[in-house]
């Protein structure tokens, strides 16, 4: 075998830096390697401990805990004491042969890394590892200056402990260890953390740890073995910590449902056996009654016992359960069954099917009807009730249903008899109800919709002849648009001949065209003689002093002018009025509307007078012995009334708008 340590060489960059070659594999490292570390540089990197420097004065930092020291921890200070500088106390190698897959190591090879063969290769015959190693192919490790990031060396355990036996053959990969020229095993996994892993839970279970040890107790017992570096960082560690853990936590709370499901049925039948124990007795009461028996022994502790009682008394209690649930349900199957056969209404009341229900012979015949709850009974009749009532709702709704459906047809039976009065030519656009309403007052489709929710008759036929009223607008507008085309105008003068000439072609029934030219017509007509109407108040407006001079004129002419003459008639006599030239220049029409006014305020002043008189002689007379007025009554009323008709005659006539 060859000597692992011969294939590295040390050598220094040029600002005195050591680092070590590996002539094989051509690749430098700036730590030390582990081949080439003596067995107290193992100790001392197997400890938690790392020394730093502040200046001069050293100072240690546990690399778990974060705690630091200026003194000198006793872990180190006992590696130092079995370690002398010197290499004189005995390597921990040669204590023991350590085994590592199965492999015993002879004494003979566990040497002190001082005894080790030189290298062959001078200091200064090769390159700095950054010269001549590949920048591809360097590590982070190897580049790094900082001792807290390189790759660490063996873990060589202490002197006394035992190194657990790891077969690497289980793992898909081929060995991760090797042995050093000092007997040290080294770990190199070459980046299988899966191996590294398994072989940390390995560790891990040959030392025993249990799902009740914490991670500080499990890393004290396991730090000074070679193993507890097969991971590098604390966090992968504790992550397989806690995994064995959790493994081990499944793996007894299956064994103990294992256990339970094969305890629980022997226990179940001892239970249901002894008539002492009940569904309610407690854990005490049974272990009292049974604990002597072979089954309760079976069990390995009394937690145990508790937990396979507890299960056991559950599946008990939960069979009778069922069987209340289900004797519970069949009583009140069989108690609806008989309310049914009753004669019950909406109005039946509990007290009168109570009463009925404990005197019917169903009811005495059976055995557990007669331990039915009274709760129970009384939720069976409400729920009897419900049924009773949805089924009444819903024969209302049935029946309302039939009679919203018997309206609609009533009403669309009316329609339909509107329909048929109109084809016949008897109902049409600007139809009255009072002509139609003769024509179908006594029809059974309009009796029927009469006095029915919903639409009324009149209410239908207003909706037929605004239909019938938007459809004659319509027509009409397309038929004076076809005349306008034609260059023809429309005219309170134009004939329905000219009309029916113009319009032809239109698309509008010829009887349509005669009832738009009457209407048309007639509307022309009106809006014409309403024009003439507003032109007329408009100039009299105008003229209105005119107007007033020459009517005043007109009372002033004696003997007075006859009202019922024509204006033809007293134009002769009025002609030579100054007023009457005066309207005359301003237009000829002026005093044709003085006399007409004229003649209309004389008239009503008289209507008055006469009214007044009449009112003033029943007031004033008393009546006669023999039932007539007195003689002298009307002679002096005559007397007195005729001043009152001089001075106003005399008085000036008010403005229009002032009375």
């Amino acid at each position: 075998m060859s000597n692992p340590a011969a294939v590295w060489t040390e050598h220094r960059t040029p600002q005195g830096r050591p680092y070590w070659f590996h002539t094989i594999e051509r690749r430098s490292v700036w730590e030390k390697p582990s081949e080439l570390k003596t067995p107290r540089e193992r100790a001392l990197e197997a400890t938690p401990w790392k020394e730093y420097k502040s200046g001069e004065r050293s100072y240690y930092v546990h690399s778990v805990t974060k705690q630091s020291t200026w003194t000198l921890p006793p872990e180190l200070k006992q590696i130092l004491d079995q370690y002398p500088a010197d290499g004189s106390a005995a390597s921990p190698a040669s204590t023991g042969t350590p085994s590592y897959g199965n492999n015993a190591h002879s004494p003979a090879l566990a040497q002190s890394a001082n005894n080790a063969v030189p290298s062959p290769f001078p200091a200064t015959g090769h390159l700095s590892p950054l010269a001549s190693t590949p920048m591809s192919s360097r590590t982070p490790g190897a580049l790094s200056p900082n001792p807290m990031s390189r790759a660490s060396g063996s873990n060589t355990p202490l002197a006394g402990s035992a190194a657990p036996s790891f077969n690497p053959a289980g793992s898909a990969r081929g060995s991760n260890m090797a042995q050093s020229m000092s007997g040290a095993i080294e770990l190199n996994f070459k980046g299988d953390k899966e191996a590294a892993e398994a072989a940390f839970i390995q560790l891990l279970e040959q030392t025993g740890v249990d799902i009740d040890w914490t991670w500080e107790t499990t890393m004290r017992t396991i730090i000074t073995n070679p193993l507890y570096k097969a991971l590098k960082t604390i966090a992968e560690r504790k992550a397989a910590f806690h995994k064995h853990i959790d493994a081990l936590r499944t793996k007894r709370a299956e064994e103990a449902a294992a256990r339970l499901e094969q305890l629980k049925p022997q226990f179940k039948k001892l239970l249901t056996s002894d008539a002492r124990i009940k569904s309610y007795s407690s854990f005490a009461t049974a272990k009292k009654f049974l604990g002597d028996t072979p089954v309760w022994k079976k069990n390995t502790s009394e937690t145990e016992a508790k937990s396979v009682f507890a299960a056991a008394m559950g599946e008990i209690r939960q069979a009778e359960q069922e069987a209340e649930t289900k004797l519970r349900v069949r009583n009140k199957e069989m108690l609806l069954a008989l309310l049914k056969t009753f004669e019950a209404d909406v109005f039946t009341r509990w007290r009168d099917a109570h009463r009925t229900i404990l005197e019917s012979q169903e009811y005495t015949e059976d055995e557990h009807l007669g331990a039915m709850d009274t709760s129970d009974m009384l939720a069976v009749f409400e729920e009897l009730m419900q049924s009773i009532e949805k089924d009444a709702e819903a024969a209302k709704r049935a029946e309302a249903d039939a009679r919203r459906r018997k309206e609609r047809q009533n009403r669309d039976a009316f329609r339909a008899l509107l329909k048929k009065l109109q084809a016949e030519g008897q109902i049409r656009a600007r139809s009255t109800w009072g002509e139609v309403f003769p024509l179908l007052k006594d029809d059974p489709d309009f009796v029927r919709a009469v006095g029915q929710p919903g639409s009324t008759p009149l209410e239908m036929f207003f909706d037929l002849v605004d239909d019938l009223d938007q459809e004659l607008e319509r027509q009409t507008a397309d038929a004076l648009q076809h005349a306008s085309k034609a260059g023809h105008q429309v005219t309170p003068t134009t004939t329905e001949a000219e009309f029916l000439d113009w319009t032809a072609g239109c698309g509008v029934p010829d009887a349509t065209l005669r009832q738009i030219y009457s209407e048309l017509v007639a509307y022309l007509a009106e809006e014409e003689q309403r024009k003439q109407a507003e032109e007329r108040r408009r100039l009299e407006r105008k003229h209105r002093h005119r107007i007033e001079d020459l009517r005043y004129a007109f009372k002033k002419i004696d003997p007075p002018l006859d009202l019922d003459a024509s204006f033809q008639d007293i134009s002769a006599r009025v002609s030579d009025l100054p007023e009457y030239k005066d309207a005359l220049a301003d237009d000829e029409r002026i005093p044709e509307w003085a006399w007409d006014k004229f003649v209309r305020r004389q008239r009503d002043k008289l209507a008055e007078a006469d009214r007044t008189d009449s009112e003033s002689r029943k007031r004033k007379d008393p009546p006669a012995p023999n039932g007539t007025a007195s003689e002298a009554a009307p002679t002096q009323h005559a007397a007195t009334a005729q001043p009152k008709r001089a001075r106003r005659d005399d008085e000036s006539e008010p403005e229009e708008g002032e009375v």
